[in-house]
């Protein structure tokens, strides 16, 4: 066999096992040079580096395939690593974001009782272009989507919202009205000026959340506002829906920003 070594002994020299090096056999990834009629796997002493390098790689978080592709010599190792270094830095970003927000949650905890810190604000009327919708919550963007499409012009700050005309807790079928904070410089489509409709809203004095986050996460936060009601003894007026206004919406979840309006006394 000449300087070919075996699985174990590569193993030993990579501190590693023998059951690892034939993973990385049977992925296509670490192929010995040779196997004999016994099927007994033999290799070089310098796939000891491929390995080093796999497992480099592996901890770095790269794909297998990726991994496979750099050492048939068809991959860039400075490209791979500047990929996975954006990769990594999101990542980063992410835990950084959800760190802060758990610390927010904790100190809100301690002080009230609930996730939430709300503020109590009066807002002046303000006049809304929506649609009316019958759905789930979780058909709130596929419909501000659909409404966006009937504008010709969506003026400098196109901003969504939705008005619930349920006063109880509807995630499956809830009556809605989706709309549009109404801005100079908006035309509603030909087609649909009989569709989109328009009212002055006027919630009144509001308690209010800002959401940065995932719009998933949003009925949590509904609930959490009514906790905090309940326990400052503050009475909600059932007379004026509840209403959300996505001021940004993003890929990036981490960018977005959503307030929640429950209407008081």
């Amino acid at each position: 066999m000449g300087n070919l070594i075996t699985a174990g002994e590569l193993a030993k020299l990579a501190s590693t096992t023998k059951r690892t090096i034939h993973f990385y056999d049977e992925k296509g990834v670490l192929k010995p040079r040779k196997i004999n009629s016994k099927k007994y796997r033999f290799y070089e002493e310098q796939q000891v580096l491929d390995y080093q390098m796999i497992l480099l790689l592996s901890t770095l978080g790269v794909p297998l395939d990726e991994i496979k592709r750099y050492l048939k010599r068809d991959g860039k190792l400075p490209e791979l690593f500047n990929t996975k270094k954006m990769l990594i830095q999101k990542q980063i970003n992410e835990l950084q974001f959800n760190l802060n927000n758990l610390n927010k949650f904790l100190t809100n905890l301690k002080a009230n009782g609930t996730m939430v810190n709300p503020q109590t604000k009066t807002l002046l009327p303000f006049d809304v272009y929506y649609i009316e919708k019958v759905g789930s919550y979780a058909k709130i963007g596929q419909f501000c989507q659909e409404l966006a499409g009937m504008f010709e012009k969506k003026g400098n700050n196109f901003t969504t919202l939705a008005i619930f005309e349920d006063p109880t807790y509807q995630p499956k079928k809830s009556r809605i009205k989706v709309g549009a904070l109404a801005t100079s410089g908006m035309e509603i489509k030909k087609d649909y000026k009989d569709t989109v409709k328009s009212i002055k809203f006027n919630p009144g004095k509001v308690i209010t959340y800002t959401h940065n986050g995932s719009g998933s996460l949003l009925s949590l936060f509904w609930k959490e506002l009514e906790k905090y009601c309940r326990l400052k003894n503050i009475k909600v007026r059932k007379n004026v829906p509840d209403f959300e206004i996505y001021r940004i919406v993003n890929e990036d979840a981490t960018k977005q920003f959503f307030e929640i309006y429950l209407p008081i006394y």
